[in-house]
């Protein structure tokens, strides 16, 4: 397992968290009505091939949910987590971004949290959705 390398330090009053392959100037989880919308931002990017989104429920075991290819340094990324949606509960998740490189090597952003809460009208739908699936 490769180790993290994590830096930070202040940049004209902003905090920016250095790992490796790309400098992180943001990072931030929203819940959003069903889903979590997760936005990001960079500066420096190099030898950066992708971010993997990862979740957790736990802050401890985390799984893929998606994938976002880098686009070069000073981008702004966004990424809507709609899986969310099947759960049957008031939940709390956790994400991170793995930021791959193009040699594969790969190190992790800090942990995010957000709390989502389904009404009772948000229950029933994701039951009819589920029911054509």
């Amino acid at each position: 397992m490769l180790r993290s390398t994590l830096l930070s330090v202040l940049v004209l009053g902003a905090s920016l968290t250095v790992l490796a392959g790309a400098e992180l100037v943001s990072f931030s989880v929203f819940p959003v009505v069903d889903h979590s919308r997760l936005e990001w931002a960079t500066s420096q990017e190099t030898n950066l091939k992708t971010f993997v989104v990862e979740r957790s429920s736990d802050g401890q075991s985390f799984m893929a949910v998606g994938q976002v290819s880098a686009r070069g340094s000073y981008s702004q990324y966004e990424f809507s987590d709609s899986s969310p949606l099947d759960a049957d509960r008031d939940v709390t998740f956790f994400y991170r971004l793995k930021l791959v490189d193009r040699d594969g090597s790969f190190r992790y952003s800090e942990v995010r949290q957000v709390s989502l809460t389904f009404s009772a009208v948000q229950h029933t739908w994701g039951s009819i959705k589920a029911m054509f699936r």
